[in-house]
């Protein structure tokens, strides 16, 4: 039994002094709380807003080992610079794959423990050519990966001692019965393995399971300062706190205090020393959901050479299709909202290696949303220390405040187990911690857990195997109280467990469950974190947002005005989702799905022959309002669009015109003049623009 927000704030609030104090509720941090107190330390932990978040509640869902990491740090060792730093080059390739072979034994430990939370994917890579050009990570050698793709991952598998499924061979007619949405102009398929899960539960269970350990944790509740000994200088002995709930103040005190804040860890810092050096730059990564028809069920997909040379993936996720991800440097925002043009790029992209017949839409875009990811150093590193390739630990020397940030997801529990070897002996709590005790303990809901409890709920609870598969996979051992507060629905079938909206698994007892035992305290949190309906489907969650807001009033004893500023506030927060409709209306569509430029084709092709001709696209462009200004203006689009000079443009000349960087004035025109309305377009089948 967790102790509930309120007694726990009142133990952060009291004189106790604990032992660690961690600032920073995602995956690291929360981690960083379990194994402190499963030490025996007295542990406290704070989170500004919700468990998990920000970064850790926008990853890509996957729990893997890195095999891009082994690509990248091979075409880098092979570089012709190396020549020149042949033991540097080997150091850092080295460095590389020590931490690939560190994420292989945690994403082990990860799936092991928790299986309620937890389940390996097959991810299916498609190989159109047998030489690749241009290669895979820009170096010449990587031409050559389809040759040999299966026995690298073979030698994968062979890092993780084989603990994982085995990686195999898909011929291309055994690919297209298993994934009859893939293009059929394929060589050949590779299936390797890799782990998945719900990253926002699996984070919110790590918080949960060190407050069942003991740990005092709170969620919305802010660093405001930091208390040193001797006023402005000396080591901290503790923090300024706010409860960002109620506004309430308070100072706790701790002997060691541990920065957990992954992009954000620089305002944790100025915080500490307004004049602290930058120590953080930030990575954004955009993803987009589509719908689930848009991959087989149980398998995904890996496109391992965009045409900006990232990995992008294209995963079945509780019923959805996730498709990401992007990477675009900038300052960290908390934010969800995705840029636009990067939602049409992951549309483009994802399109590449779909059948033909299949067409990607904007409006086929359920939810979207963008993550930022810490990339470190250490600014208390003596001049030439060399940069880590992985997670960074730092501590200030004039205040004895630690940092910890980087890594990966699937190694938060060996950067939490780093970060205490380190700086326990430092604080003089070696004598008193024991050995660390995570890599064998579930999270909530773990400890019984077995295959068949989807199946013990339905049998005694008469739910929906659906909703008990959900239930089972989210909370576990713990799914059989959320069940016990199931209400009669009135039908034959499910008998108990009313739905919170239709076509998704989703309870209304849920909402009690989780402000009751799991200190849910906002409306939001529960759309976005304790449920993914905002990540899976942002209409979905704006329609259930005000039965939410309902049930949450009910069980928290909310007044009426409450109750809506909580609805209101959730609002705003699920409207920064992308969707359907592209946020801004001035967004001009500087790249389009295939399914898009295909209605604009339809619409300059005026006779309907399959082709455009000169005069075609000079009257459909006036009627579309973009009229040329004079022949010569025509004639300069025409050779641009009319490649081959045939004298007829078809529609894949008509894509590739619209994508190719040369300033074109038509284009130009339509993006300003139209914002591709379907209303101007008018031929466009099931298109919706922006």
């Amino acid at each position: 039994e967790i102790s509930s927000r309120e007694e726990q704030l009142a133990r952060l609030a009291g004189d106790e002094e604990f032992d660690v104090l961690v600032v920073g509720g995602g995956a690291t941090g929360s981690g960083v709380a379990l194994d402190a107190q499963m030490r025996g330390l007295n542990t406290a932990l704070i989170e500004r807003a919700d468990f998990s978040s920000e970064t850790s509640s926008r990853s890509t869902k996957l729990i893997w080992a890195g095999i891009r990491y082994i690509a990248t740090a091979t075409s880098q060792l092979l570089r012709f610079k190396n020549l020149t730093r042949p033991i540097d080059a080997i150091s850092d390739f080295t460095d590389e794959f020590k931490m690939v072979l560190g994420a292989h034994k945690e994403r082990r430990i990860l799936l092991e423990n928790n299986p309620h939370l937890t389940n390996w994917v097959p991810i299916a890579v498609p190989l159109k050519e047998w030489i690749q050009w241009p290669p895979p990570f820009g170096h010449p050698l990587f031409a050559s990966v389809p040759l040999v793709f299966p026995a690298i991952l073979k030698f994968y598998d062979s890092l993780s001692g084989f603990t994982c499924p085995p990686s195999h061979l898909m011929s291309k007619s055994r690919a297209k019965r298993k994934f009859p949405q893939l293009d059929e102009d394929v060589k050949y398929v590779s299936v390797f393995y890799e782990g998945q899960h719900n990253d926002a539960r699996t984070a919110t269970c790590i918080a949960l399971t060190a407050a069942e350990e003991g740990a005092t944790v709170a969620n919305h509740t802010e660093m405001t300062g930091v208390i040193r000994e001797n006023g402005d200088k000396g080591k901290a002995v503790g923090i300024k706190c706010r409860d960002n709930l109620s506004g309430k103040e308070f100072e706790v005190r701790a002997k060691c205090i541990i920065f957990c804040g992954g992009p954000f860890t620089d305002s944790l810092r100025k915080l500490e020393d307004a004049d602290a050096k930058p120590a953080i730059n930030a990575a954004a990564g955009t993803h987009i959901v589509l719908p689930g028809y848009y991959s087989p069920e149980g398998i995904g997909l890996l496109d391992i050479n965009t045409s900006d040379g990232r990995f992008l993936f294209f995963l079945p996720w509780q019923g959805f299709t996730v498709v990401g991800t992007t990477d675009r440097k900038g300052p960290a925002e908390s934010t969800p909202e995705a840029p636009e043009q990067e939602i049409q790029w992951l549309l483009h992209e994802a399109e590449k290696y779909l059948a033909k017949d299949l067409k990607v839409r904007r409006s086929d875009v359920l939810s979207a949303w963008q993550g930022y990811r810490p990339l470190a150093s250490d600014p208390n590193a003596p001049p030439g220390t060399p940069v880590s390739r992985d997670h960074i630990i730092s501590t200030n020397p004039d205040t004895g405040i630690t940092f910890i940030t980087g890594g990966k997801w699937t190694t938060y529990r060996e950067m939490a187990e780093d970060v205490l070897n380190k700086v326990l002996p430092a604080n003089g709590l070696a004598e008193k911690a024991g050995p660390c005790l995570t890599e064998h303990r579930p999270l909530r809901g773990g400890v019984g857990y077995t295959r068949n409890v989807p199946v013990q709920l339905v049998q005694e609870f008469g739910v929906s195997e659906e909703t008990a598969r959900h239930l089972a996979r989210t909370y576990g051992m713990n799914a059989f109280d959320v069940c016990k507060l199931t209400r009669p629905t009135s039908k034959k079938w499910p008998r108990f467990g009313s739905l919170l909206i239709e076509g998704f698994p989703y309870l209304e007892c849920e909402v009690e469950y989780a402000c009751k035992k799991e200190m849910n305290c906002s409306v939001a949190d529960f759309l976005t974190l304790r449920t993914r309906l905002a990540y899976l489907n942002k209409d979905a969650a704006i329609e259930a947002a005000p039965k939410v807001a309902d049930l949450m009033a009910k069980a928290m004893r909310w007044s009426k005005r409450e109750r809506n500023r909580q609805l209101d506030h959730a609002l705003k927060a699920l409207a920064e989702f992308g969707g359907p409709v592209p946020l801004k209306d001035s967004a001009t569509i500087s790249a389009h799905t295939i399914a898009d430029l295909h209605a604009l084709f339809e619409t300059f092709d005026a006779n309907q022959n399959g082709y455009i001709e000169f005069d075609e696209m000079q009257i459909m462009a006036a009627q579309l309002g973009a009229p040329f200004n004079s022949e010569k203006e025509a004639r300069k689009t025409w050779s641009q669009m009319d490649k081959n000079q045939t004298g007829r443009v078809k529609e894949e000349e008509f894509v590739e015109w619209w994508y190719n960087k040369e300033q074109d004035v038509l284009r130009k025109k339509l993006s300003e003049q139209l914002g591709f309305s379907t209303e101007k377009l008018g031929k466009g089948r099931g298109v919706v623009f922006g």
